[in-house]
């Protein structure tokens, strides 16, 4: 018995989607550095290079008609003496080709580990192994490239190349030969390869043992917008493959494959923007900044500081008093059911502290933590805007809590710039608004606010001048639908491994802020292993593309991002599937997209909206983890229907209109008619 191995996609494969990625980055490096060639080689070199392949074997083919049969591979020189005679090159010049190729081939090879572990532990065990190969390398050429690889695949086994025996795999005549030169029958020979043709039906119809190992083979999602001559692609979908390969956890390649290219190429352009903005600080803002402060930091920033900067809706908006109807309708207004212990988070970082008054001016004297009904926390509006006691304790902790922020942004240096650059994913910028109101509250418009964020859904009605949000991935108005999914994914990339904040204290004379304790349970999803795949992801497309390379494919990612909700890939719904989330800072974490029972699948097609939400996240992603049972109740058809049978509610009313006529809605209504609306879909 020998155990005989493929060697091009199954021991080894390269850092580009196919083949021809080699050849179109030495055609990026021919037009860097011509090196004396024709200029239209040089700037068609990949199909140029791919087309004296093929000529070169129709010449082969030629030269004997009679014994074609035989000329089953030809060699690396017959290639490019073809590619010579096509453009008039010297020898020279082939010379200099041939190994430009070879080292471009040397800088993208690596080892398949599953592979190369497998192939060591047979030949460490004695058992008989070959190499075998339809490749147009000479010898020396695969050896050298395999010897940078990993020198004991050639010290342990002799190799049967098809350039060199003139026959091969897809014929099945190389396997024959190898069976007589080994000494072995067909039958004993086992071989592994990637190619369902030349390493499965030949050599089994040959009657050789075979196995299919198609790890290399792109993914759909890492395929996704195929475009071969497009560099971009063909790093990234190389980088996609090598992380599934090499990395040694699902998380980490989660943060690979998934989250690192939305947020390498929103770093790229946070920088380049803050420079040409004249910015030489940035603030990260908590917590979605957190994993984009780490990755701008890894790139080296020498010329411009970086700081992070603890802030949250929570802590920002309850320090917002010049509307006070509109704090009334934010401390009221949540994505879930609300008691008294979170309406007094929503005032203050110490809600304990106001309990016993809250009860005292709204009458509730039963458990603080007991749901509220909507026509109690309708009744609570009215008491908030009427009852003197009451208006005058949520002012009060208004400005006890501004106080308190900011101490802590002067301590951070806000109060003393004249123009302030934030990051952030986004999505409405109400944090940078609450900021821009706080800071400006007794001198209107002397600090500038700039916000750079990964999305933006809508703007709000700060002034433009001194109160600036610029979008990279997408722009108001760009969605027919929220799109909630989506972005709540990206929440979950972007997840810290610490707390909201929820208030800020003294400490030996430093403000720090408070945190909640959601960090924990991130961390103990695999928040390390996650960021370690972001890293790997990073440095291994940073070696091959430019900022400018990089920032261009965020089209493609944020279409691939698209895709991938609507259709998520098995990776990508299991590891986020249990990703703790809420959309809340001060509600519970639940699993992001959990495989559903039967019951639970009814219940989310039975339920409004807020409801749904507490099921899962993510409708799709909980398809792909639940069993198909469930997916069939959860289907597109029965959605719909469901929907149908919802829809005699009012609140659906709302559903069926355009996203974009909503915030147009949203934006254009008077404030009292607006309240009004949604006080009705309350109900």
């Amino acid at each position: 018995m020998i155990h005989s191995f493929d060697i091009f996609d199954t021991l080894v494969t390269r850092r580009v989607g196919t083949p021809r990625g080699v050849f179109v980055h030495l055609q990026r490096r021919l037009l860097a550095d011509p090196q004396g060639l024709p200029s239209e080689l040089c700037r068609r070199f990949a199909h140029e290079r791919v087309a004296a392949e093929y000529a070169a074997r129709l010449e082969a083919r030629a030269r004997d008609p009679q014994a074609a049969h035989q000329v089953e591979e030809i060699d690396f020189a017959d290639i490019h003496a073809c590619l010579g005679r096509r453009h008039g090159l010297t020898q020279a010049d082939i010379e200099r080709l041939m190994e430009l190729e070879l080292a471009a081939e040397a800088e993208f090879l690596y080892g398949v580990p599953e592979m190369l572990a497998r192939f060591r532990a047979l030949a460490e065990r004695g058992e008989r192994v070959v190499l075998i190969s339809d490749m147009y390398l000479r010898r020396s050429d695969l050896k050298r490239l395999l010897d940078g690889i990993d020198p004991f695949l050639l010290e342990t086994a002799p190799l049967y190349l098809s350039s060199e025996i003139k026959l091969n795999k897809a014929s099945g005549r190389l396997f024959e030969h190898v069976a007589k030169v080994e000494g072995v029958a067909l039958a004993e020979i086992q071989h592994i390869g990637d190619n369902p043709i030349s390493d499965i039906s030949r050599p089994r119809e040959k009657g050789c043992q075979v196995t299919l190992f198609e790890a290399c083979h792109l993914t759909p999602d890492e395929a996704f917008g195929a475009n071969e001559d497009d560099f971009g692609w063909q790093v990234s979908a190389g980088v996609f493959r090598e992380s599934r390969l090499t990395l040694d956890s699902d998380r980490a390649r989660l943060g690979a494959i998934h989250a690192a290219p939305l947020l390498l190429p929103f770093v790229h352009w946070v920088i380049d923007h803050a420079r040409t903005q004249g910015h030489d600080r940035l603030y990260f803002l908590a917590r979605d900044g957190q994993v984009l402060l780490d990755i701008a930091r890894r790139l080296g920033l020498g010329d411009m500081e970086t700081r992070y900067l603890h802030v949250s809706r929570l802590a920002c908006h309850r320090c917002v008093d010049q509307d006070y109807e509109a704090l009334v309708d934010w401390i009221l207004v949540s994505h879930r059911e609300m008691s008294l212990i979170d309406i007094a988070h929503r005032l203050s970082a110490r809600p304990e502290a106001l309990i016993e008054r809250l009860q005292a001016a709204t009458g509730l004297n039963g458990s603080p933590e007991t749901p509220l009904d909507a026509r109690t926390r309708r009744r609570l509006r009215t008491l908030f805007v009427s009852d003197p006691e009451l208006k005058a304790l949520v002012l009060e902790q208004a400005a006890l809590e501004r106080a308190r922020l900011l101490d802590y942004l002067d301590q951070e240096g806000l109060t003393a710039s004249d123009a302030v650059c934030l990051v952030d994913v986004g999505w409405s910028g109400t944090i940078q608004d609450s900021l821009h109101a706080i800071l400006n509250g007794d001198e209107p418009n002397r600090v500038s606010l700039h916000g750079l964020y990964w999305g933006l859904m809508g703007q709000a009605r700060a002034g433009a001048a001194t109160n600036r949000k610029t979008a990279f991935a997408f722009q108001p108005g760009q969605f027919w639908r929220d799109p909630t999914a989506l972005r709540e994914i990206v929440e979950c990339f972007t997840a810290a491994d610490h707390g909201s904040t929820l208030g800020y204290e003294a400490r030996d004379g430093v403000h720090h802020p408070i945190l909640n304790a959601e960090g924990a349970e991130i961390r103990d999803w695999g928040l390390s292993a996650f960021r370690a795949g972001i890293h790997a992801f990073s440095d291994r497309l940073s070696r091959w593309l430019t900022p400018a390379e990089i920032m261009a494919l965020m089209p493609h990612y944020f279409s691939r991002l698209e895709f991938l909700v609507e259709r998520p890939s098995v990776l990508l719904a299991r590891e986020i599937g249990d990703f703790p989330y809420s959309p809340d800072p001060t509600g519970r974490l639940l699993p992001f997209a959990p495989a559903l029972s039967l019951g639970e699948a009814l219940a989310y097609h039975m339920s409004p909206g807020a409801r749904r939400g507490a099921i899962t996240r993510w409708r799709q992603g909980s398809l792909v983890n639940s069993a198909p049972p469930v997916r069939l109740l959860m289907s597109s058809k029965a959605n719909r229907l469901s929907g149908l049978l919802r829809a005699v509610h009012p609140r659906m009313l709302v559903r069926f209109l355009p996203y974009p006529a909503l915030m147009w809605l949203k934006q254009r209504l008077p404030t009292p008619m607006l309240r009004a609306a949604r006080a009705m879909l309350r109900m």
